[in-house]
């Protein structure tokens, strides 16, 4: 029973020795057959991916000052009537381009026509009435000196009467009385015909009635004279009598008061002087009054100082403008400025002639800009200085844009990254370096600002890190890499 009952163990350890034969000739088979000789499991070397690198090194970054402005022109113009009136046309629309001197406005003006008229005929008779003044002292002039020559001869020839009728009558005397005569004859007829010609110049009001008065007083003179020696000649020739002495004194006396009279008539050339000044200034008056009317009349036409495009129109026909308020506003569109309003610690780094960074419109176009004005006295409630920055034509600035300037208002230390070595993993910036076994590991970063074509790293590299700038796309976190130093 016993031998019997182990033969079927032996013979059973046989078969599961054969069995367990089969099943490893069949995994090696598996595994060292299908595999190529390669044992399950055993990892395939991947090929390195070419890169290139930088070296993580501190830079100067220059710490820039933004401020945020509006484009505005160099040049505009708010124009506004001098006078009251009511607008009769308007000769221009908003966006239309003027040339300097261009009507835009026009106001009524038919009261300001009537007022120069009147001016003008003012004008006119000031300068008749001047006319007439200056031909009064010529006139006066002329018969002043005849008037005092006349006298200073009766004068004379009444002495020597006087003189002759004490000595007696002779010869001589006779004929001296005779023609003593024929003189008083003919200053009586010059005497008759200048009375003439004053009464005809006052009825024609080119003199005045002193003027004619003088002449009247004149010819009674020259009358009394020519009478005064006809009796001395009659007397002459009766022989010299006491009463003949006491005539010759009295003629004497009546040339003296004559002569006296003629010299008082020279206060009436300084009158007739001062009436032509008076008249020469009413002239005057007059003309700047023809001025002022013609002045007030050109305020009606409303001109552009510049040449530009009309920016505003703020009245249509028929509206009342009053002085000083605007109408029309035209802004030279060759030159334009980024007014910005910059922080006073800011303000006092720059000054004009400094170039900026500039930035114009949503679009963001980029420039350099100069600064032309800082404001020198700032807004007391923001402690703001405003800064005028001329910007260059290529920009195509337009008034009213948005726009922002940009300057370094002194430097510090960093680590800068060429921006396309950044990757956005998950909403976060992260980067790739290169570790001790030339496998790709992704960084962390933490971004600053922008500087140039670079982008300022914060934290998560430390110096001399070489960091991947090219392929980054298709890295992962430890694969192979052959790196290349850029």
């Amino acid at each position: 029973m016993t031998s019997s009952s182990r033969t079927p163990s032996a013979r059973a350890r046989k078969w599961l020795w054969a069995a367990g034969a089969v099943v490893l000739a069949i995994l090696a088979w598996a595994i060292f057959g299908r595999g190529g000789g390669k044992h399950e499991g055993e990892a395939v070397p991947q090929e390195a991916i070419s890169v290139q690198t930088v070296t993580v090194g501190k830079s100067a970054l220059p710490d820039e000052v933004t401020a945020s402005g509006t484009v505005r022109p160099v040049t505009e113009s708010t124009i506004a009537p001098k006078i009251m009136s009511n607008v009769a046309a308007v000769l221009v629309r908003e966006g239309d381009r003027v040339r300097a001197g261009q009507v835009l406005v026009r106001l009524e003006s038919r009261d300001l026509r009537a007022q120069l008229a009147q001016a003008e005929a003012g004008l006119s008779a000031a300068i008749a009435g001047a006319g007439r003044a200056r031909t009064a002292i010529e006139l006066q002039t002329a018969q002043t000196s005849t008037g005092i020559a006349t006298a200073e001869a009766a004068l004379k020839a009444a002495r020597e009467q006087l003189s002759l009728v004490r000595a007696g009558p002779r010869s001589q005397q006779r004929a001296q009385a005779r023609l003593g005569v024929v003189q008083a004859e003919a200053q009586l007829k010059n005497a008759e015909t200048e009375l003439d010609r004053m009464k005809r110049l006052q009825a024609q009001d080119v003199v005045p009635r002193q003027r004619l008065d003088a002449a009247q007083t004149a010819y009674d003179v020259a009358k009394a004279q020519f009478e005064a020696a006809q009796e001395q000649a009659s007397l002459t020739e009766e022989g010299s009598r006491q009463q003949e002495i006491r005539a010759a004194e009295q003629q004497v006396r009546q040339a003296e008061e004559a002569l006296r009279l003629a010299r008082a008539s020279a206060a009436q050339d300084k009158m007739s002087v001062s009436n032509a000044r008076v008249a020469e200034s009413q002239v005057k008056q007059a003309r700047a009054a023809v001025e002022l009317s013609r002045t007030q009349l050109s305020y009606a036409t409303i001109t552009s100082p510049i040449s530009g495009v009309v920016s505003r129109r703020m009245v249509d026909p028929g509206d009342t403008v009053s002085p000083g308020v605007p109408v029309i506003a035209v802004q030279a569109d060759s030159k334009f400025r980024l007014e910005a309003d910059v922080p006073a610690s800011s303000a006092a780094l720059i000054r004009p002639g400094r170039k900026v960074q500039v930035r114009i419109g949503a679009a963001g176009r980029a420039g350099e800009g100069t600064v032309a004005v800082v404001s020198p006295a700032g807004d007391p409630s923001s402690r703001k200085f405003v800064v005028k920055v001329e910007l260059p034509d290529d920009l195509g600035a337009r008034s009213g844009e948005f726009g922002r300037i940009s300057f370094p208002a002194g430097y510090s230390s960093g680590f800068i990254l060429p921006e396309e070595a950044l990757r956005d993993t998950g909403g976060l910036p992260t980067v790739f370096i290169v570790d001790g076994e030339d496998r790709a590991r992704m960084r962390n970063v933490k971004i600053g600002r922008r500087a140039g074509d670079g982008i300022e790293i914060l934290s998560g590299l430390e110096p001399d890190d070489r960091v991947i700038v090219e392929n980054t796309g298709v890295l992962d976190d430890g694969v192979p890499v052959r790196a290349e130093d850029r």
